[in-house]
């Protein structure tokens, strides 16, 4: 879907910019063509990396742990930020989520759901903890991203 949408994209940038190029004298063309290919390629070939970088498939090891580090705040005592879940199967409303989130999460979690966006907020033990209940929630159909503001009790 993500190919698609970027090649429409590209295929109409191209149409405009060649329409346009049409119209100018030919001193301004070749500037206008060179910039046109250069911002072609820029968003081709940075919109793939930053919809992998979204969902950490093209991240290192090294930018993961670095992840982390930046979502814990300088004292451990916060876990805080939004992850993007992968939709698998009959996608469930939002109150089928909220009813399964508050099942699943500890009673003194706060949960918001709107639009299959779920809002966590409250304390947990620790880290790992607050990483377990993400991916719990993250696997549930209909959730498509996950925002929490964490405190760590330990």
């Amino acid at each position: 879907m993500m190919i698609s949408l970027e090649t429409g994209m590209l295929v109409l940038g191209l149409g405009v910019a060649i329409a346009l190029l049409s119209r100018l004298p030919k001193t301004v063309n070749g500037s206008l063509v060179a910039l046109t290919c250069l911002a072609v390629v820029l968003v081709g070939f940075t919109q793939p990396a930053l919809a992998g970088a979204v969902n950490g498939d093209v991240l290192s090891n090294e930018q993961k742990d670095l992840n982390e580090t930046l979502q814990t705040t300088p004292n451990d005592n916060q876990y805080q930020g939004i992850e993007y879940a992968d939709v698998k199967g009959t996608p469930l409303g939002d109150q089928d989520i909220t009813d399964r989130v508050e099942r699943q999460v500890p009673e003194n979690l706060k949960v918001s759901v709107s639009n299959g966006s779920v809002r966590l907020s409250g304390k947990v033990s620790d880290r790992s903890t607050a990483q377990a209940i993400i991916n719990d929630v993250k696997a549930i159909p209909g959730v498509h991203e996950v925002a929490y503001d964490l405190g760590l009790k330990s």
